[in-house]
């Protein structure tokens, strides 16, 4: 069985006894985790169209016959619940859409490369500043944990009313194909041929699905103009940029931590893909390149020294471990 960094940390957050979520897409391995870290909590699925009636019906007597601790996944189709589990026994919750609620919420993704390779991954204040040790080799994705596509039928149409199918795939074709590019809603909108309203409202599903990440630009400006608009990022992506930004987001979620992750672009096009701030280290900038070349480690070097950083990173596909004036290259595999 594969083990997921997350079971540590929702361990922990479980003991005081109050109810702990656990969000994200489908397919993520929400209800396998939960069922083997927690073997003695009654399981319950809102999946079930009677246990769904009867949550929606009445709350507080469908959580009373629980009776001790419980399992119950996908939450989100009884909201109600949610403002009726404040003192009850120890509850541990699981959707497939974003919530907002006063628990200790946690993020729950596809296996990252590190999980699949039995290692612990690469902490975000340690990128830049040691090489990551060589683990076993990697295993397959199993067919447990491939993408799941049920999500445009059974989340899509739960969060806003589609009238037009169709023309909703077409908008996220088009928007996985802008992956790793600063949003322009204007320009999707015209693409798809629907108004700007409607891709806001469209984009604000992909964020609810967890299908997407909203890179926020940096405000640290050097005294340049810089773009402010956010960068779109899929998850699940064939985008090098895009892989790269989800492993190491994905990696903290895993852990527990909610990473401050940014990008950096002034009006002139000068760009640094991520920039990392954690707690415990100087901020980390990151260039992603295939292949780095001469330029690629010259602009992150350049940045650098603006910012007045001593390290910085550089992912690559390949793995060649190159230390130059303090960057660190990292295969995209090692993170």
């Amino acid at each position: 069985m594969l083990s997921r960094t997350l079971a540590i940390p929702l361990r922990r957050a479980s003991l005081p006894g109050k109810p702990v979520l656990v969000q994200g897409p489908r397919g993520a391995g929400k209800t396998m985790l939960l069922r083997n870290a927690f073997p003695a909590h009654t399981y319950v699925t809102l999946d079930d169209p009677v246990d769904r009636a009867r949550a929606r019906q009445d709350p507080r007597a469908f959580l009373g016959r629980l009776r001790g601790p419980a399992v119950i996944d996908d939450v989100h189709r009884a909201p109600g619940l949610i403002e009726c589990m404040e003192g009850l026994p120890a509850l541990v919750l699981a959707s497939s859409l974003r919530l907002q609620t006063p628990f200790t919420t946690f993020e729950l993704y596809p296996p990252t490369q590190a999980e699949l390779e039995g290692r612990p991954p690469l902490a975000l204040d340690m990128l830049g500043r040691f090489e990551a040790s060589a683990g076993p080799a990697s295993r397959q994705l199993g067919t447990a944990f491939a993408p799941n596509r049920s999500w445009l039928d059974r989340d899509v149409r739960a969060l806003v009313n589609v009238h037009d199918p169709e023309r909703f795939e077409v908008f996220f074709a088009l928007a996985e194909a802008r992956t790793g590019t600063v949003l322009d809603q204007q320009a999707m909108a015209a693409e798809c041929g629907v108004s700007h309203r409607t891709v806001v409202r469209w984009l604000g599903v992909l964020d609810a699905c967890f299908r997407t990440l909203r890179l926020p630009a940096s405000r640290i400006d050097f005294g340049r103009r810089l773009v402010r608009s956010p960068k779109l990022h899929f998850l699940e992506s064939a985008s090098l940029e895009s892989r790269a930004v989800a492993e190491i987001y994905k990696n903290a979620r895993h852990l527990g931590i909610a990473p401050e992750l940014a990008y950096w672009r002034d009006s002139n096009g000068f760009e640094i893909p991520l920039i990392i701030q954690t707690d415990t280290a100087p901020m980390m900038p990151v260039c992603i390149a295939a292949q780095p070349n001469p330029s690629d480690i010259g602009r992150l070097r350049r940045w650098m020294e603006m910012a007045g950083v001593s390290q910085g990173a550089m992912i690559a596909e390949d793995g060649r471990q190159l230390r130059r004036r303090g960057i660190l290259s990292y295969a995209i595999g090692k993170l």
